[in-house]
C-alpha cells in the first residue's frame, strides 16, 4: 500500500489476549510498529515468538503517560477504550506534537440501556473529538459506535477474530466425538447455570452427548454429572486440539461483548449454540445454517437445541461446518491487516 506519509503504527492491547496474534500480519506490514499491553489473566505461552515482535509491557494501562517520550514520535495510535485517563492525555500528546491520527479500539455491544444513554452524551461532549476513528469488532459495536455518536464513516469492523496459525480444522466435523464444548469463565454472567440445567435435563430425557467444559470459576464445583467431563483453563492450542474434537460450540452468556470463542470455534468447523446477547452472534452464527441463536435464555430451549444436534442428520451438520469456516476466514489475520490498512488510509490520505 503506497502512502504519502511515513506512518508510525502503536497499538495499545489490554491483557493481550490470543486474538491478539491477528497483528502477525500488520508486524510483518508495519515492521517500525510499536506493541503495548498489560499482562493477561491467562498468559499466552511463547506470545512473542508466536507474534514475530517484542511487546512493550505496562504494568497499568494509565503508565503509559509517565512513559510518553519513549513513544513521541508515533503518529498513528489504536488503544483499547476511552477510561484510561492517561490514554487518553498520551493521544491528545500526540496529537499536538506529530498530527497522529488516533483510534479508539471498542469492544461492547448495543444494549440500548440507560448507561449507554449516559455513555452517548459524554462521548458527544467530552470523547468525539479525541479520536479520529472508531475499532470495534463487527455489526453489534459499530452500531454502538453510531449510537454514541462517533463518524460513521470511521467506525472499522475487524478488531476480535481467530488467528488461523492456531484455530483450524484438523478432523472432519463427522469424525470427532458427539460432544458439546464451553471454553470460558464458570459463571453465572457466561450461563453457565443454565447450560448445567438444560444438560442434566438433557440426559435425563436419553441424551447421549457428553459436554467436555474447559475454565475455571465460582461455578466449577457444579460442573459435575453424567457425560460432564470439567478441564481447567487450557492454553490456545490445546483448546484448538479440543474444538477439533468436539462438535458444538455452547455459549449461552447473559452477557458477552463480542466472544472470540465463537469465531475461534467456527475457524475449527464447530456448529454453535448461543444466545442473542453474545455480540458474535450477529456477524459469526447464522441461525439454523451453522448454528443456534437463542433469542431467550432457557433450561427449555438450550435442552431443544442439544437434542437438535443429537438427531442432526449428518449432511446438515457437514454443511454448517463449511458455512462456520467460510465465516471465520472473515476474521483471520488477513481480514485483520485489511482493517488496519483501510484504517490508515482513510485518515492519512484523506
Amino acid at each position: 500500500m503506497e502512502m504519502n506519509h511515513e506512518i508510525k503504527p502503536l497499538l495499545f492491547w489490554e491483557g493481550f489476549p490470543a486474538c491478539g496474534l491477528l497483528l502477525r500480519k500488520v508486524i510483518e506490514s508495519y515492521p517500525n510498529i510499536i506493541i503495548i499491553s498489560t499482562p493477561s489473566e491467562v498468559p499466552f505461552a511463547n506470545l512473542e515468538e508466536e507474534l514475530g515482535a517484542n511487546i512493550h509491557w505496562l504494568d497499568k494501562p494509565n503508565d503509559i503517560w509517565e512513559q510518553k517520550e519513549l513513544f513521541s514520535d508515533r503518529n498513528f495510535v489504536i488503544h483499547t477504550g476511552w477510561n484510561h485517563k492517561g490514554w487518553l492525555k498520551y493521544g491528545s500528546y500526540v496529537k499536538k506534537i506529530n498530527n497522529a491520527k488516533v483510534v479508539v479500539v471498542v469492544d461492547n455491544r448495543f444494549k440500548a440501556n440507560f448507561r449507554q444513554l449516559i455513555g452517548a452524551i459524554y462521548f458527544r461532549l467530552f470523547l468525539k473529538k479525541k479520536f479520529d476513528a472508531a475499532f470495534v469488532p463487527g455489526r453489534e459495536g459499530k452500531k454502538l459506535l453510531k449510537f454514541l455518536g462517533a463518524n460513521k464513516n470511521a467506525i472499522y469492523t475487524g478488531n476480535y477474530g481467530a488467528y488461523e496459525n492456531i484455530y483450524f480444522e484438523t478432523k472432519p466435523i463427522g469424525d470427532r466425538n458427539d460432544e458439546f464444548l464451553f471454553v470460558g469463565q464458570l459463571i453465572n454472567r457466561k450461563g453457565v447455570d443454565v447450560m448445567l440445567n438444560a444438560f442434566k435435563q438433557y440426559k435425563d430425557a436419553g441424551g447421549t452427548w457428553g459436554l467436555r467444559i474447559l475454565g475455571d470459576g465460582q461455578l466449577k464445583d457444579e460442573c459435575v454429572g453424567e457425560g460432564i467431563i470439567c478441564e481447567g483453563f487450557s492454553q490456545p492450542t490445546e483448546v484448538s486440539k479440543k474444538m477439533n474434537n468436539a462438535k458444538v460450540l455452547v455459549l449461552v452468556s447473559r452477557d458477552e461483548h463480542w466472544g472470540t470463542v465463537v469465531c475461534e470455534a467456527a475457524a475449527c468447523g464447530m456448529s454453535l449454540i448461543t444466545t442473542s446477547n453474545v455480540g458474535a452472534s450477529a456477524d459469526i452464527v447464522l441461525d439454523s445454517l451453522n448454528g443456534i441463536e437463542l433469542s431467550k435464555l432457557s433450561v427449555d430451549n438450550l435442552k431443544k437445541a442439544f437434542f437438535y444436534y443429537e438427531k442432526i442428520d449428518k449432511k446438515l451438520l457437514d454443511n454448517a461446518s463449511e458455512v462456520s469456516k467460510g465465516i471465520a476466514k472473515g476474521y483471520d489475520s488477513t481480514a485483520y491487516l485489511t482493517s488496519f490498512n483501510k484504517m490508515a488510509l482513510d485518515l492519512f490520505e484523506s
